[in-house]
């Protein structure tokens, strides 16, 4: 197999994952794909498109910086842009059989306390709670799902947090600011202050913190969340905010 070949395979690759098109990638992968990474160990065709290829939602571009090309192996070093804004880059290995990938193998660095992966994601998490983004939300949660709402009540099951969203639906948040995003392990925390519109005042204004548990075997989705929510008077609002609200159009 020629070096353009490779090169344009591997490129081709990266583009499904930038057009959301998994029709290409099917046709790329061989039936006996095999995908290795520092958290996962020869899964097959099947669990690689079951645990890899939802992460397309949140990719925005790639950038390749080196693409190397031997026999039927290619390496590529690149970052990657996810649509929050955040950056990661990795290293990956791949190997070809009668013109398919039937390997690829991901060298990333792995840092519990700086995961850049898992930190674009509770961003994302707090865009869509911020915008009204309900599909959002409810697409990254677990079915059985507890949710504490520190002070008042614990709703368990996706359905049940399905029903509870629906009144946020397209709701935008007229200010927003996050304060803190931890990150360790499966566990997420993020904290912030937000304005939340009223038809009778200039809006209701809260400080918020949402602590995140992540279920690594479901493709990373929500597996409990503790929600603290604290309405706040304007003065401490604004001392808070100290000059740094965000408006959302």
């Amino acid at each position: 197999m020629g070096k353009t070949n490779l090169k344009n395979l591997v490129q081709d690759y990266f583009n499904a994952y930038e057009t959301k098109e998994r029709g290409i990638l099917e046709e790329l992968l061989s039936h006996d794909f095999t995908f290795n990474s520092p958290v996962d160990d020869k899964i097959n065709r099947e669990a690689y498109f079951e645990k890899c290829w939802p992460s397309c939602k949140d990719i925005e571009e790639y950038h390749i910086q080196n693409l190397f090309t031997d026999g039927d192996e290619a390496v590529i070093r690149y970052e990657c842009v996810l649509k929050s804004g955040a950056t990661f880059q990795n290293m990956e290995h791949f190997l070809f059989e009668n013109g398919k990938i039937n390997e690829i193998t991901v060298y990333f660095g792995f840092d519990l306390k700086h995961d850049s992966v898992n930190i674009a994601k509770v961003q994302r998490l707090n865009e869509a709670f911020v915008t009204g983004d309900i599909d959002y939300i409810v697409d990254n949660i677990a079915e059985d799902i507890e949710w504490n709402f520190i002070g008042d009540s614990v709703m368990e099951g996706k359905e049940a947090a399905r029903n509870n969203l629906e009144p946020m639906r397209g709701v935008v948040a007229k200010e927003h600011t996050v304060e803190k995003i931890i990150v360790q392990g499966n566990n997420a925390l993020v904290e912030g202050t937000m304005k939340l519109p009223s038809k009778h005042s200039e809006g209701t204004t809260y400080a918020f913190c949402d602590v995140y548990k992540f279920d690594k075997e479901n493709n990373n989705k929500v597996k409990t969340l503790s929600s603290y929510l604290i309405e706040l008077s304007s003065e401490d609002y604004d001392r808070l905010t100290k000059g740094n609200k965000t408006s959302i159009e």
